[in-house]
């Protein structure tokens, strides 16, 4: 089962090398959808704007960024390799979220 917060190699070959992994924001608890809500998780020097819509995260001790403008859905059937969580960061996630879509 995919959950929410999980992290996942970018399916994207085009994107991969700047944005190494995508992690779900999509609830877990919306059902057995097709697709999944993800954003991209850029290297930090291949990541340009740091705002109140970008999230610094860790992962094995490697400096990340979550670019929530960025979101997306794909197919579940692409999210092969779960390479960890970024559950640690679900208030922050979560934050920039709710200031995408409601400005607060």
């Amino acid at each position: 089962m995919i959950r929410q917060f999980d992290l996942f190699s970018n399916p994207s070959l085009r994107s991969r090398d700047d944005a190494p992994y995508v992690v779900v924001v999509q609830s877990h608890h919306a059902g057995d959808l097709p697709t999944v809500v993800v954003a991209p998780v850029y290297q930090p020097e291949a990541f340009q704007a740091f705002t109140k819509l970008s999230v610094e995260v860790e992962h094995q001790g490697r400096a990340l960024v979550v670019s929530i403008p960025e979101l997306v859905a794909i197919s579940g059937a692409l999210l092969h390799r779960r390479a960890g969580s970024l559950v640690q960061h679900e208030d922050a996630i979560c934050r920039a979220l709710d200031r995408l879509f409601t400005g607060f």
